[in-house]
């Protein structure tokens, strides 16, 4: 075939404007319509009827959206034997058998330029704009039972009215069936854009496309999908991975599978809690694609040049509203300033973007001020200042302030303070939700942060932090201990240490809102899950009297506690970590849905804890670490029944975690 070749009679061929699986995609003219289109090759060895139904099922799958003004038209298909007859066959009609290999010419509405893959960068006020129409199109196919499976920027187009189009339903999957509904079998995917569950080979769900637009409006903004460019420590892959060729290639397919999500909020900005939302590794946790598209429509607000001809509501369409903080994993805003979502308004000035100071210089509204951010991505060691506590040291030991990094849940982190060697400090900073105790006053405030005392053991100080006219509920605590005794090599009280503590937190949280983690959390981490979603009901079932419904939930969800009226029973789960549990000192050692786990009475009897080992990573230093779940059994029961009650609800969870 060449340029000015008429085809099937009314089709004069242009130029080649692509190339698909089945050959070169050509710009034709219709000569009987007198418009542009698109001709798409599509090629089948085989005259079964199987095979030619599988081949139809994009065209047949665009047939149903001929009338979605954000999905591409499909205007007929062209059949051409290996004899080289040409015959018409509608992609409505049934699959026509004939002997030896057939090409499918897709003849289809031609959108200027193609894929946006070969545009430059967009504001994110537009993407917002393309995304939103582009939700449209997928709350449409996710009504009908079909996932398209492979939203990116090559697969979107706009028109030179300004309206985008969803292109390419090669990898479309019918809801429900066992099989793509095209022929590529089980990689009909690209993943860089490609939702975890889809490279994991798992169902498509409706929830997959919306990870998938995400990565594609992350890539119209800044010019790459939000995989990164590399691994940070804690996300990388086998030892001495090879970013090259074959090695790049299982490189891109393990990122996909674990979810691994880069998102820089500078360059996405008002975009950047959408896409939080749509880049959830568990597909229960996104909105979908009528909420998607709600969310967008409010960020595109603000674009100055709307396209022409805006995409029409698709009529009788169920709408969910669920709040953007439930869809980002959140449950509460926090106390000194958890910023979830920023609010772009009317006149299109942002208030500070995540990871940017909210402390106005010449701020006097007197509105409490964001703090702390989202905790997922807020880096609590930035709290701490190691420098600051020397002085209580000898001066002798190495490391001998040393922070800790890779030590209990998320919303903490410790610094050790060598006192001798074999004495050391341990000084505990972690976000807490609550409320100051009614009728507490700050015994000193550091700026607008007030520093209150908290009742503690005789072998700990603990201080708590607030910030100064918040009505939400989330705190900044500072433990201090050393095991027995209060004295610090007589050098200063334990209190002494946990107010020189306090005051460097407290001026960090005077600057403004805490730095975000760099590198962020990988996606494959606890950090970005629920704790409390791991036991239900009746998994908590197996502990006497627990009132399951009413639990206390610490930050972000990472810790989850419930309490008996039988017996003083309760439970806990929490995420961990530290280096990998060893079944030592009565401990034993099992293995639950894969997880090895270790169960550990503890020396008075009164608790058990069963530890899931999730994952190992390098922590800092080199070291090995592992990220675990923590469940504790405590009580008036006798140690081994404790034990069990904790192995049980470690067997749930282990089986959570294998499900997600």
């Amino acid at each position: 075939m060449r340029s000015g070749d008429q085809f099937a009679d009314r089709y004069v061929l242009k130029e080649v404007i692509g190339t698909g699986r089945g050959g070169d995609v050509w710009l034709a003219h219709d000569t009987v319509v007198g418009q542009d289109v698109a001709l798409k090759p599509e090629r089948t060895d085989s005259a079964s009827e199987t095979a030619v139904r599988r081949l139809l099922g994009e065209p047949r799958a665009m047939a149903k959206f001929r009338d979605h003004p954000h999905v591409v038209t499909l205007f007929d298909v062209v059949t051409v034997a290996q004899d080289g007859a040409v015959s018409k066959d509608r992609a409505e009609a049934g699959p026509k058998g004939g002997a030896g290999s057939q090409t499918y010419w897709f003849v289809m509405e031609y959108v200027l330029g193609g894929g946006l893959d070969r545009e430059p960068t967009v504001s994110p006020e537009r993407a917002a704009r393309i995304g939103a129409q582009l939700a449209d199109a997928l709350a449409a196919l996710h009504e009908a039972g079909i996932v398209h499976c492979d939203v990116k920027p090559a697969n979107i187009g706009v028109t030179r009215h300004g309206a985008a189009k969803l292109l390419d339903f090669g990898a479309a999957y019918r809801v429900g069936g066992t099989e793509t509904i095209t022929v590529n079998g089980p990689y009909s995917f690209t993943p860089d854009y490609a939702a975890p569950e889809l490279a994991r080979g798992n169902v498509p769900r409706p929830a997959s496309d919306v990870f998938c637009l995400a990565a594609a409006l992350h890539a119209l903004v800044t010019g790459a999908p939000p995989r990164g460019d590399a691994l940070d420590d804690e996300a990388a892959g086998p030892a001495g991975t090879d970013t090259d060729g074959e090695e790049a290639e299982r490189l891109r397919y393990w990122k996909a599978e674990q979810g691994v999500v880069e998102l820089d909020a500078a360059a996405v900005g008002p975009l950047y809690p959408v896409l939080t939302a749509m880049l959830q590794r568990d597909p229960r946790q996104r909105p979908d694609a009528v909420e998607v598209k709600r969310l967008l429509e409010e960020v595109a607000g603000s674009d100055p040049t709307p396209p022409r001809d805006p995409a029409p509501t698709v009529p009788g369409r169920p709408r969910r509203r669920p709040l953007i903080a439930a869809a980002l994993g959140i449950t509460a805003v926090l106390a000194l300033g958890l910023a979830v979502i920023p609010d772009y308004g009317d006149d299109g000035k942002a208030t500070p973007r995540p990871g940017q100071s909210t402390l106005d210089e010449d701020a006097s509204d007197g509105e409490p001020r964001a703090l702390i951010g989202d905790p997922h991505t807020a880096d609590v060691c930035a709290l701490t200042d190691p420098a600051a506590l020397e002085q209580f040291g000898d001066g002798k030991s190495d490391g001998k302030v040393v922070v800790d990094v890779d030590y209990g849940n998320f919303d903490r982190c410790d610094v050790l303070v060598s006192i001798d060697d074999k004495t050391r400090i341990d000084v505990s900073i972690s976000l807490r939700r609550g409320s100051p105790p009614e009728g507490s006053t700050p015994s000193r405030t550091v700026g607008r942060i007030g520093i209150r005392d908290e009742q503690a053991e005789s072998d700990e100080c603990n201080l708590l932090l607030t910030s100064d006219g918040d009505t939400e509920d989330t705190l900044v605590g500072v433990r201090v201990n050393m095991g027995k005794g209060s004295v610090v090599g007589g050098n200063a009280t334990l209190c002494t240490v946990a107010e020189k503590a306090a005051t460097s937190a407290a001026e960090v949280l005077n600057q403004g809102e805490l730095r975000r983690r760099s590198p962020a959390y990988p996606r494959a981490s606890l950090a970005w899950a629920n704790a409390c979603e791991l036991l239900d009901a009746k998994a908590l079932s197996v502990v006497p009297g627990l009132k399951v419904d009413v639990p206390e939930v610490g930050v972000a969800d990472w810790s989850c506690e419930w309490s008996s009226d039988v017996d003083e029973l309760d439970a806990e789960v929490s995420f961990f970590r530290d280096q990998p549990k060893s079944a030592e000192d009565g401990a034993t050692a099992v293995e639950l849905s894969g997880y090895r786990t270790i169960i550990e009475p503890n020396d008075d009897g009164d608790t058990c804890t069963a530890f899931v080992e999730y994952r190992r990573y390098s922590g800092r230093d080199a070291e090995t670490a592992a990220e675990m779940v923590r469940l504790e059994i405590g009580g008036h029961r006798p140690t081994d029944e404790l034990c069990t009650m904790a192995e049980d609800l470690a067997a749930s969870a282990a089986a959570e975690l294998r499900a997600r």
